[in-house]
């Protein structure tokens, strides 16, 4: 997908990005219960983000003022995190991947963490923002046994069409908001699939 990424016009990054958010935060926003204070932050992050992308702007105070909360985030050699600001840091090397919210929390902490870096440098961003809902879906396969021939899966091979046709159209001006955000998905597959919670 990297190359098609690279035809993606810079006033569209943001909802490319958050597309590729969308089923993480679906899934967490059903399953937080236990995490109130995690979801909170990630979803001033997503609201904030949604509306800049309806807005087709994104205004750096307001941004900051929101996503300074939690970024940047600063690292030790371990990759610990120092001076942690709020709750997403202080329990993200504690968060486990077999239990759907902390999984997901984790997904999120770092794909926002891009899209922050991204806005501040004002560079280009994410261009490995599509792995991210191919983690989503693995996770959940996983979850629910052995390994299957996991590319060949329909709902992979759903997903990947539809990045393939998502960046088509990013290549061109857009009027995309928060209701396209499972554009060309296959969006009850999805959710149809069940994340079994090991232990």
């Amino acid at each position: 997908m990297k190359t098609g990424f690279s035809g993606v016009l810079q006033e569209n990054l943001l909802f490319w990005n958050m597309w590729n958010i969308a089923y993480a935060y679906d899934l967490l926003e059903k399953n937080h219960e236990g995490y109130e204070a995690h979801f909170e932050l990630l979803q001033e992050m997503w609201e904030y983000c949604w509306a800049a992308v309806a807005e087709r702007r994104v205004d750096k105070d307001a941004f900051n003022e929101v996503f300074g909360r939690t970024y940047p985030a600063e690292f030790n050699d371990e990759g610990e995190f120092i001076n942690p600001r709020n709750i997403l840091h202080e329990t993200y090397d504690d968060m486990r991947e077999d239990v759907l919210s902390e999984f997901c929390i984790t997904l999120l902490v770092i794909a926002f963490s891009n899209i922050y870096d991204g806005v501040m440098s004002g560079r280009r961003y994410g261009a490995r923002a599509g792995e991210l809902p191919i983690e989503v879906i693995h996770g959940i396969v996983a979850s629910n046994g052995p390994e299957y021939e996991f590319l060949s899966l329909p709902i992979v091979q759903n997903e990947l069409a539809a990045q393939a046709s998502l960046l088509r159209d990013l290549g061109q001006p857009q009027q995309y908001t928060i209701q396209d955000r499972h554009k060309y998905r296959d969006l009850a597959a999805m959710q149809s699939m069940r994340f079994i919670e090991q232990g």
